[in-house]
Protein backbone atom coordinates (compact mmCIF):
# COMPACT_ATOMS: atom_id res chain seq x y z
CA UNK A 1 0.00 0.00 0.00
CA UNK A 2 1.45 3.37 -1.02
CA UNK A 3 1.92 6.13 1.52
CA UNK A 4 0.41 9.59 1.23
CA UNK A 5 3.83 10.94 0.22
CA UNK A 6 4.15 8.38 -2.57
CA UNK A 7 0.62 9.11 -3.75
CA UNK A 8 1.01 12.87 -4.12
CA UNK A 9 4.31 12.67 -6.05
CA UNK A 10 3.29 9.73 -8.29
CA UNK A 11 4.46 8.76 -10.87
CA UNK A 12 7.80 9.84 -9.37
CA UNK A 13 9.39 7.66 -6.70
CA UNK A 14 10.62 8.98 -3.37
CA UNK A 15 14.20 8.42 -4.55
CA UNK A 16 13.61 10.46 -7.71
CA UNK A 17 11.98 13.25 -5.71
CA UNK A 18 14.83 13.62 -3.24
CA UNK A 19 17.53 13.27 -5.91
CA UNK A 20 16.09 15.61 -8.54
CA UNK A 21 13.77 18.08 -6.86
CA UNK A 22 14.03 18.38 -3.08
CA UNK A 23 15.60 21.78 -2.27
CA UNK A 24 16.68 22.00 -5.93
CA UNK A 25 13.81 22.66 -8.32
CA UNK A 26 10.02 22.96 -8.58
CA UNK A 27 7.92 20.01 -9.69
CA UNK A 28 4.50 20.17 -11.38
CA UNK A 29 2.44 17.01 -11.91
CA UNK A 30 -0.67 17.37 -14.06
CA UNK A 31 -3.24 14.60 -13.57
CA UNK A 32 -6.56 15.58 -15.15
CA UNK A 33 -8.31 13.75 -12.30
CA UNK A 34 -10.63 15.96 -10.23
CA UNK A 35 -11.24 13.17 -7.70
CA UNK A 36 -7.58 12.36 -7.04
CA UNK A 37 -7.54 13.97 -3.58
CA UNK A 38 -11.06 12.98 -2.49
CA UNK A 39 -9.72 10.62 0.17
CA UNK A 40 -7.65 13.47 1.63
CA UNK A 41 -10.03 16.44 1.61
CA UNK A 42 -13.11 17.46 -0.36
CA UNK A 43 -14.76 20.80 -1.04
CA UNK A 44 -17.78 19.58 0.97
CA UNK A 45 -15.60 19.11 4.04
CA UNK A 46 -14.18 22.61 3.57
CA UNK A 47 -17.71 24.01 3.25
CA UNK A 48 -18.84 22.22 6.42
CA UNK A 49 -15.88 23.67 8.33
CA UNK A 50 -16.58 27.21 7.16
CA UNK A 51 -20.23 26.82 8.21
CA UNK A 52 -19.25 26.16 11.82
CA UNK A 53 -19.93 28.76 14.50
CA UNK A 54 -16.99 27.84 16.75
CA UNK A 55 -14.00 28.93 14.66
CA UNK A 56 -11.61 31.40 16.26
CA UNK A 57 -9.03 33.68 14.69
CA UNK A 58 -6.31 32.85 13.56
CA UNK A 59 -7.70 29.42 12.60
CA UNK A 60 -9.30 31.42 9.80
CA UNK A 61 -7.59 34.47 8.33
CA UNK A 62 -8.63 36.75 5.48
CA UNK A 63 -6.05 38.20 3.09
CA UNK A 64 -6.17 40.28 -0.08
CA UNK A 65 -3.44 41.31 -2.51
CA UNK A 66 -0.60 40.47 -0.17
CA UNK A 67 -2.06 42.01 2.98
CA UNK A 68 -3.95 40.50 5.88
CA UNK A 69 -7.27 42.15 6.57
CA UNK A 70 -7.57 43.17 10.25
CA UNK A 71 -9.39 40.44 12.14
CA UNK A 72 -11.66 43.05 13.73
CA UNK A 73 -13.46 43.25 10.37
CA UNK A 74 -14.68 39.64 10.52
CA UNK A 75 -14.63 38.50 14.18
CA UNK A 76 -16.96 38.86 17.16
CA UNK A 77 -15.92 39.73 20.71
CA UNK A 78 -17.41 38.82 24.08
CA UNK A 79 -19.23 35.81 22.65
CA UNK A 80 -20.89 33.89 25.52
CA UNK A 81 -19.76 30.26 25.86
CA UNK A 82 -21.30 28.90 29.02
CA UNK A 83 -20.31 31.27 31.82
CA UNK A 84 -17.34 32.55 29.82
CA UNK A 85 -17.00 35.16 27.11
CA UNK A 86 -14.50 34.77 24.31
CA UNK A 87 -13.08 37.22 21.80
CA UNK A 88 -12.08 36.47 18.23
CA UNK A 89 -14.81 34.08 17.07
CA UNK A 90 -15.28 34.22 13.30
CA UNK A 91 -18.33 36.15 12.07
CA UNK A 92 -19.25 33.86 9.17
CA UNK A 93 -21.34 36.36 7.21
CA UNK A 94 -18.68 39.09 7.41
CA UNK A 95 -15.92 36.69 6.39
CA UNK A 96 -17.90 35.63 3.33
CA UNK A 97 -18.76 39.25 2.53
CA UNK A 98 -15.02 39.95 2.30
CA UNK A 99 -14.59 36.79 0.25
CA UNK A 100 -17.28 37.96 -2.19
CA UNK A 101 -15.34 41.22 -2.53
CA UNK A 102 -12.20 39.41 -3.68
CA UNK A 103 -10.46 38.31 -0.46
CA UNK A 104 -8.93 34.89 0.13
CA UNK A 105 -10.00 32.74 3.10
CA UNK A 106 -7.07 30.97 4.74
CA UNK A 107 -7.76 28.02 7.02
CA UNK A 108 -4.61 27.73 9.10
CA UNK A 109 -3.27 24.44 10.44
CA UNK A 110 -5.88 22.36 8.63
CA UNK A 111 -4.20 19.21 9.96
CA UNK A 112 -5.93 20.00 13.26
CA UNK A 113 -9.47 20.03 11.83
CA UNK A 114 -9.69 17.41 9.07
CA UNK A 115 -9.04 13.79 10.05
CA UNK A 116 -7.74 12.41 6.75
CA UNK A 117 -5.58 15.46 6.11
CA UNK A 118 -4.20 15.13 9.63
CA UNK A 119 -3.15 11.53 9.00
CA UNK A 120 -1.60 12.49 5.66
CA UNK A 121 0.40 15.28 7.26
CA UNK A 122 1.55 12.86 9.93
CA UNK A 123 2.85 10.53 7.21
CA UNK A 124 4.88 13.39 5.72
CA UNK A 125 6.00 14.51 9.14
CA UNK A 126 7.37 11.07 9.97
CA UNK A 127 9.27 10.93 6.67
CA UNK A 128 10.92 14.32 7.16
CA UNK A 129 11.10 13.96 10.95
CA UNK A 130 9.97 17.56 11.26
CA UNK A 131 6.75 19.50 11.86
CA UNK A 132 4.31 19.74 8.95
CA UNK A 133 1.48 22.25 8.63
CA UNK A 134 -1.35 22.35 6.10
CA UNK A 135 -3.03 25.63 5.18
CA UNK A 136 -6.09 25.83 2.94
CA UNK A 137 -6.55 28.72 0.52
CA UNK A 138 -10.01 29.47 -0.86
CA UNK A 139 -9.74 32.24 -3.44
CA UNK A 140 -12.62 33.85 -5.35
CA UNK A 141 -12.80 34.45 -9.08
CA UNK A 142 -9.83 36.36 -10.59
CA UNK A 143 -8.39 37.19 -7.16
CA UNK A 144 -4.93 36.96 -5.62
CA UNK A 145 -4.11 36.33 -1.98
CA UNK A 146 -0.38 37.13 -1.90
CA UNK A 147 2.07 39.11 -4.01
CA UNK A 148 5.31 37.48 -5.27
CA UNK A 149 7.08 35.98 -2.26
CA UNK A 150 9.22 33.10 -1.09
CA UNK A 151 8.53 30.74 1.78
CA UNK A 152 11.11 29.66 4.34
CA UNK A 153 9.80 26.12 4.19
CA UNK A 154 9.21 23.68 1.33
CA UNK A 155 5.66 23.72 -0.03
CA UNK A 156 3.51 20.92 -1.43
CA UNK A 157 0.41 22.23 -3.23
CA UNK A 158 -2.65 20.02 -3.80
CA UNK A 159 -5.36 21.55 -5.98
CA UNK A 160 -8.77 20.51 -4.60
CA UNK A 161 -11.26 22.41 -6.76
CA UNK A 162 -11.29 25.16 -9.37
CA UNK A 163 -8.15 26.28 -11.13
CA UNK A 164 -5.32 28.61 -10.25
CA UNK A 165 -2.52 30.10 -12.35
CA UNK A 166 0.92 30.14 -10.74
CA UNK A 167 3.84 32.37 -11.68
CA UNK A 168 7.22 30.87 -10.75
CA UNK A 169 10.19 33.24 -10.72
CA UNK A 170 13.03 30.99 -9.56
CA UNK A 171 15.34 31.25 -6.55
CA UNK A 172 15.94 34.70 -5.14
CA UNK A 173 17.87 33.09 -2.28
CA UNK A 174 18.54 29.38 -1.95
CA UNK A 175 17.13 27.75 1.18
CA UNK A 176 16.40 30.90 3.23
CA UNK A 177 15.59 30.70 6.93
CA UNK A 178 13.03 32.64 8.96
CA UNK A 179 15.71 35.23 9.72
CA UNK A 180 16.21 35.98 6.03
CA UNK A 181 13.27 38.06 4.86
CA UNK A 182 12.04 38.78 1.35
CA UNK A 183 11.02 42.24 0.17
CA UNK A 184 8.12 41.81 -2.25
CA UNK A 185 7.29 45.50 -2.71
CA UNK A 186 8.14 46.56 -6.23
CA UNK A 187 9.18 43.07 -7.31
CA UNK A 188 9.20 43.35 -11.10
CA UNK A 189 10.96 40.26 -12.42
CA UNK A 190 9.24 38.23 -15.10
CA UNK A 191 8.31 34.64 -14.24
CA UNK A 192 10.46 31.82 -15.52
CA UNK A 193 7.34 29.71 -15.88
CA UNK A 194 3.57 30.15 -15.71
CA UNK A 195 1.32 27.14 -15.23
CA UNK A 196 -2.25 26.34 -14.33
CA UNK A 197 -3.21 23.91 -11.56
CA UNK A 198 -6.44 21.97 -12.07
CA UNK A 199 -8.15 19.62 -9.57
CA UNK A 200 -5.89 16.65 -8.80
CA UNK A 201 -2.68 18.48 -9.78
CA UNK A 202 0.42 18.67 -7.59
CA UNK A 203 3.07 21.37 -7.28
CA UNK A 204 6.27 21.32 -5.23
CA UNK A 205 7.92 24.70 -4.54
CA UNK A 206 11.26 24.62 -2.69
CA UNK A 207 11.89 27.27 -0.05
CA UNK A 208 13.39 30.40 -1.51
CA UNK A 209 11.61 29.88 -4.85
CA UNK A 210 9.62 33.06 -5.55
CA UNK A 211 6.02 32.56 -6.64
CA UNK A 212 2.54 34.01 -6.70
CA UNK A 213 -0.84 32.65 -7.77
CA UNK A 214 -4.22 33.92 -8.97
CA UNK A 215 -7.55 32.14 -9.20
CA UNK A 216 -8.93 31.78 -12.71
CA UNK A 217 -12.64 31.87 -13.58
CA UNK A 218 -14.53 30.54 -10.57
CA UNK A 219 -13.49 29.73 -7.00
CA UNK A 220 -10.17 27.95 -6.37
CA UNK A 221 -9.41 25.81 -3.32
CA UNK A 222 -6.03 24.25 -2.66
CA UNK A 223 -4.01 22.83 0.21
CA UNK A 224 -0.52 24.12 0.86
CA UNK A 225 1.46 21.70 3.01
CA UNK A 226 4.54 23.29 4.53
CA UNK A 227 7.50 21.10 5.52
CA UNK A 228 9.18 22.88 8.44
CA UNK A 229 12.47 21.03 8.08
CA UNK A 230 15.22 21.27 10.67
CA UNK A 231 18.38 22.73 9.12
CA UNK A 232 21.98 21.83 9.90
CA UNK A 233 22.34 25.27 11.45
CA UNK A 234 19.47 24.44 13.81
CA UNK A 235 20.99 21.03 14.56
CA UNK A 236 24.33 22.51 15.60
CA UNK A 237 22.56 25.14 17.69
CA UNK A 238 21.13 22.26 19.75
CA UNK A 239 24.58 20.65 20.14
CA UNK A 240 26.80 23.64 20.93
CA UNK A 241 25.24 24.50 24.32
CA UNK A 242 27.38 21.57 25.53
CA UNK A 243 30.39 23.88 25.15
CA UNK A 244 29.38 25.28 28.53
CA UNK A 245 30.86 22.08 30.00
CA UNK A 246 34.34 23.31 29.06
CA UNK A 247 35.98 26.09 31.09
CA UNK A 248 37.71 27.66 28.07
CA UNK A 249 34.32 28.35 26.46
CA UNK A 250 32.83 29.81 29.62
CA UNK A 251 35.44 32.55 29.65
CA UNK A 252 34.31 36.06 28.72
CA UNK A 253 35.04 37.28 25.22
CA UNK A 254 37.85 39.84 25.84
CA UNK A 255 36.55 42.72 23.77
CA UNK A 256 39.02 44.99 25.56
CA UNK A 257 42.04 43.35 23.92
CA UNK A 258 43.57 44.58 20.67
CA UNK A 259 44.36 41.10 19.36
CA UNK A 260 40.76 39.79 19.43
CA UNK A 261 41.02 38.32 15.91
CA UNK A 262 43.96 36.17 16.99
CA UNK A 263 42.12 35.04 20.12
CA UNK A 264 39.13 34.03 17.98
CA UNK A 265 41.46 31.88 15.86
CA UNK A 266 42.76 30.22 19.03
CA UNK A 267 39.24 29.51 20.29
CA UNK A 268 38.26 28.13 16.87
CA UNK A 269 41.20 25.73 17.08
CA UNK A 270 40.11 24.79 20.61
CA UNK A 271 36.58 24.18 19.31
CA UNK A 272 37.91 21.73 16.74
CA UNK A 273 39.75 19.87 19.50
CA UNK A 274 36.62 19.32 21.61
CA UNK A 275 34.21 18.37 18.81
CA UNK A 276 34.82 14.68 19.40
CA UNK A 277 33.77 15.14 23.03
CA UNK A 278 30.37 16.60 22.16
CA UNK A 279 27.33 14.32 22.19
CA UNK A 280 25.84 14.90 18.74
CA UNK A 281 23.05 12.41 19.42
CA UNK A 282 21.74 14.93 21.93
CA UNK A 283 21.10 17.32 19.05
CA UNK A 284 18.94 14.70 17.34
CA UNK A 285 17.10 13.99 20.59
CA UNK A 286 16.36 17.68 21.14
CA UNK A 287 15.06 18.13 17.59
CA UNK A 288 12.94 14.98 17.92
CA UNK A 289 11.44 16.30 21.15
CA UNK A 290 10.57 19.60 19.47
CA UNK A 291 9.05 17.82 16.48
CA UNK A 292 6.94 15.49 18.65
CA UNK A 293 5.72 18.39 20.76
CA UNK A 294 4.73 20.49 17.75
CA UNK A 295 3.13 17.96 15.38
CA UNK A 296 -0.51 16.99 16.08
CA UNK A 297 -0.78 13.23 16.56
CA UNK A 298 -4.33 12.11 15.75
CA UNK A 299 -5.91 9.24 17.64
CA UNK A 300 -8.94 7.13 16.75
CA UNK A 301 -12.13 6.25 18.61
CA UNK A 302 -10.69 7.41 21.95
CA UNK A 303 -13.94 8.15 23.79
CA UNK A 304 -15.82 5.09 22.50
CA UNK A 305 -12.86 2.89 23.45
CA UNK A 306 -13.09 4.20 27.02
CA UNK A 307 -16.82 3.46 27.06
CA UNK A 308 -16.14 -0.12 25.92
CA UNK A 309 -13.03 -0.69 28.02
CA UNK A 310 -14.67 -3.35 30.19
CA UNK A 311 -16.68 -4.98 27.40
CA UNK A 312 -14.06 -6.43 25.05
CA UNK A 313 -13.74 -10.14 24.32
CA UNK A 314 -11.31 -12.54 22.64
CA UNK A 315 -12.70 -11.44 19.25
CA UNK A 316 -12.58 -7.67 19.84
CA UNK A 317 -10.33 -6.00 17.29
CA UNK A 318 -7.78 -3.55 18.67
CA UNK A 319 -5.54 -1.23 16.65
CA UNK A 320 -2.43 0.76 17.37
CA UNK A 321 -2.86 4.52 16.94
CA UNK A 322 -0.25 4.62 14.21
CA UNK A 323 0.03 8.41 14.15
CA UNK A 324 1.18 8.47 17.76
CA UNK A 325 4.95 8.91 17.99
CA UNK A 326 6.42 6.64 20.64
CA UNK A 327 9.84 5.54 21.82
CA UNK A 328 10.73 2.56 24.01
CA UNK A 329 13.50 1.93 26.52
CA UNK A 330 14.12 -0.64 29.19
CA UNK A 331 16.24 -1.51 32.19
CA UNK A 332 16.60 -4.74 34.13
CA UNK A 333 13.03 -4.63 35.44
CA UNK A 334 10.84 -2.39 33.29
CA UNK A 335 9.87 -1.55 29.74
CA UNK A 336 9.10 2.13 29.30
CA UNK A 337 7.06 3.63 26.47
CA UNK A 338 7.18 7.40 25.99
CA UNK A 339 4.53 9.26 23.97
CA UNK A 340 2.41 12.40 24.33
CA UNK A 341 5.14 13.81 26.63
CA UNK A 342 4.41 11.09 29.21
CA UNK A 343 5.90 7.70 30.05
CA UNK A 344 4.14 4.48 30.98
CA UNK A 345 6.06 1.70 32.67
CA UNK A 346 5.38 -2.02 32.18
CA UNK A 347 7.07 -5.08 33.62
CA UNK A 348 9.85 -6.36 31.38
CA UNK A 349 7.83 -9.55 30.89
CA UNK A 350 5.47 -7.49 28.69
CA UNK A 351 8.17 -6.74 26.10
CA UNK A 352 7.21 -9.62 23.76
CA UNK A 353 3.56 -8.58 23.99
CA UNK A 354 4.32 -4.95 23.14
CA UNK A 355 6.62 -5.90 20.27
CA UNK A 356 3.77 -7.96 18.84
CA UNK A 357 1.35 -5.02 19.15
CA UNK A 358 3.81 -2.65 17.44
CA UNK A 359 4.41 -5.16 14.64
CA UNK A 360 0.81 -6.34 14.03
CA UNK A 361 -0.75 -2.89 14.45
CA UNK A 362 -4.19 -4.57 14.36
CA UNK A 363 -4.97 -7.61 16.49
CA UNK A 364 -7.32 -9.48 18.80
CA UNK A 365 -6.61 -10.64 22.31
CA UNK A 366 -6.33 -14.21 21.02
CA UNK A 367 -3.65 -13.19 18.51
CA UNK A 368 -1.28 -11.81 21.14
CA UNK A 369 1.61 -13.96 22.46
CA UNK A 370 0.92 -16.32 25.34
CA UNK A 371 4.00 -15.20 27.27
CA UNK A 372 1.86 -13.66 30.02
CA UNK A 373 -1.54 -14.55 31.42
CA UNK A 374 -4.78 -13.49 29.75
CA UNK A 375 -5.66 -11.39 32.77
CA UNK A 376 -2.37 -9.50 32.55
CA UNK A 377 -2.87 -8.97 28.81
CA UNK A 378 -6.30 -7.48 29.50
CA UNK A 379 -4.88 -5.16 32.15
CA UNK A 380 -2.13 -3.96 29.80
CA UNK A 381 -4.64 -3.38 26.99
CA UNK A 382 -6.85 -1.36 29.35
CA UNK A 383 -3.85 0.79 30.26
CA UNK A 384 -2.99 1.34 26.59
CA UNK A 385 -6.62 2.24 25.84
CA UNK A 386 -6.78 4.76 28.67
CA UNK A 387 -3.49 6.37 27.66
CA UNK A 388 -4.43 6.61 23.96
CA UNK A 389 -1.78 4.37 22.41
CA UNK A 390 -4.33 1.74 21.32
CA UNK A 391 -8.03 1.95 20.40
CA UNK A 392 -10.88 -0.50 19.92
CA UNK A 393 -11.55 -0.68 16.21
CA UNK A 394 -15.15 -0.24 15.10
CA UNK A 395 -16.16 -2.60 12.31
Amino acid sequence: MSTFFQRIIAPYSLEEFFEKFHEKDMLHISRNDKNYYNNILTSREISAFLDRQDIFYPSLRVVKEGKEIPSSQYTKNAVPIGHHKKDGIIHTEKAFALFNQGSTLVIQAGQRYFDNLSKCCMNLSQKFNSPVQANLYITPNKSQGFNPHWDTHDVFVLQISGTKTWNLYGFEKELPTKNQSFISKGYDKKPLQTLQLTPGDFLYVPRGYVHDAMADDGISAHITIGILSFTWARFFSEVFPQLENFKEFREAVPFWKDDLDEIIKQKTAALKNVLDELDFSMGIERLNAQYQKTQPQPVNNYFQSLLDINEFSEQTVFALNESVIYTTSKDNDHLRIRFFEKTISLPLSAETLMNSIFKQKQFTLAQLPQTITTENKKNILKLLLREGLVHIRTL
